[in-house]
C-alpha cells in the first residue's frame, strides 16, 4: 500500500480495488456478505506511521470506514448519492505485541463481514460491519462499526438542524483548557502536527482537553468537510484516554490502549469549542496479570453531547 493509498476516495483506493468477496459460512445471518482485503501496511504515512511503534491500530478505523462505504454502494445497491454516517465503532487489540513486533512492510489482511439492516425495497438503510485485521498472519485486532445511509435531502436537513442547535445553545460549562498541544509522547504520537488535544486541566477526578481542529491537516481533512471528521473525533478520544492514564502516574510508553468503543451522536462544528472529558477508574487485572484502567469519555460542544466512549488501557511491566 502506498503512503497515501488509504486516503483516497473509496472508489479509487487500494481498499476498493483490493476488496474481494469471500465465501459466506452457512451459519451467517441471512443477507450477510464476507469480504477480504490483502495489502501491505502503509509506509511513510503522515498519520499512521507517526507512532512510537511501526504500526498504528487507528488504521483499522479508516480501513473499515472505506470498506463499508464501498460495499454499501457496490455490493448492496445503495445509491451513490446517499452519504453514509458512521455512528458506532468498537476496537479491541488482540495482542499489542503484534503491532510492536511486526515489520514495517508487514502484509495486512482485513477480513470483514457486512450485514444489511433496515432493508426497504431490497436496499439497506444501514449496515452492521465486523472485522479482523491480521499482520503477517497474526491477529492484530478485531472490531465493529455501524453506519446508516441517508438521502441527500435528509442529510442536508439533519446538518442544518444540527448547526442551528449548536449556535443557539449556551457554551459548555466547566474548566476551559487552552490551545497548547499536549506532549506527543503522552498521546502516542511523535510529532506535534498529529496531536489533536490540548494540555489538559483537571477538576476533581475529571480531566478536560480542548480538541484541536486543523482544517489543513493532510489526513483528517483530505476531503472537504463542513463538520469535524469522524476519524479526528475517534483520535481525540484515544489521545484523551492516554492523557488520563498518564496523569495518574502511569508511564505512557508502558501503557497500551487495548479497547475503545465509540458512539457518535451528532455533528461537531468546525468553528465552536469542542471539549473532551475523561475519568480514569480501576478496571481490574487481565488474564496476563496486567493492571487495567477503564476510562469513560465524552465529547461536548455548546452544551450538546457529540460522542460518548469508553477506553481500556493495560499497563505493562
Amino acid at each position: 500500500m502506498s503512503q497515501h493509498a488509504v486516503l483516497g476516495a473509496p472508489d479509487t483506493t487500494a481498499v476498493a480495488r483490493g476488496l474481494i468477496r469471500s465465501e459466506r459460512p452457512h451459519s451467517a445471518p441471512p443477507g450477510e456478505q464476507r469480504f477480504v482485503l490483502r495489502d501491505e501496511m502503509p509506509l511513510g504515512h503522515p498519520l499512521f506511521n507517526d507512532t512510537p511503534g511501526p504500526h498504528d491500530p487507528l488504521l483499522f478505523v479508516e480501513l473499515v470506514r472505506q470498506a463499508g462505504l464501498h460495499v454499501g454502494h457496490r455490493h448492496f445497491g445503495v445509491p451513490l448519492e446517499r452519504p453514509a454516517l458512521f455512528y458506532r465503532f468498537a476496537l479491541r487489540l488482540s495482542d499489542p505485541a503484534v503491532w510492536q513486533d511486526s515489520a514495517e512492510g508487514a502484509r495486512l489482511a482485513l477480513e470483514m463481514r457486512a450485514e444489511p439492516t433496515r432493508t426497504v425495497a431490497g436496499v439497506p438503510r444501514s449496515l452492521r460491519l465486523g472485522g479482523t485485521l491480521r499482520l503477517d498472519g497474526a491477529e492484530g485486532c478485531t472490531g465493529s462499526a455501524e453506519l446508516v445511509f441517508v438521502t441527500p435531502t435528509v442529510a442536508r436537513n439533519h446538518r442544518a438542524t444540527s448547526r442551528l442547535a449548536a449556535l443557539v445553545r449556551t457554551p459548555t460549562e466547566g474548566p476551559r483548557p487552552g490551545t497548547r498541544p499536549a506532549a506527543p509522547a503522552l498521546v502516542g504520537r511523535r510529532t506535534t502536527a498529529n496531536v489533536v488535544v490540548s494540555e489538559p486541566v483537571r477538576q476533581a477526578s475529571t480531566l478536560t482537553t480542548n480538541v484541536l481542529v486543523d482544517p489543513c491537516h493532510p489526513v483528517f481533512f483530505r476531503d472537504a468537510a463542513d463538520s469535524v471528521p469522524g476519524l479526528l473525533l475517534v483520535e481525540a478520544l484515544r489521545q484523551s484516554a492516554l492523557l488520563a492514564v498518564a496523569s495518574e502516574g502511569a508511564a505512557p510508553c508502558a501503557t497500551a490502549l487495548t479497547r475503545l468503543s465509540v458512539h457518535l451522536r451528532g455533528h461537531a462544528e468546525l468553528d465552536l469549542p469542542l471539549l473532551c472529558t475523561a475519568r480514569s477508574e480501576p478496571g481490574g487485572i487481565d488474564a496476563t496479570g496486567r493492571r487495567l484502567t477503564r476510562i469513560p469519555l465524552t465529547l461536548r460542544q455548546a452544551g450538546r453531547t457529540i460522542a460518548q466512549a469508553e477506553a481500556v488501557t493495560a499497563e505493562n511491566e
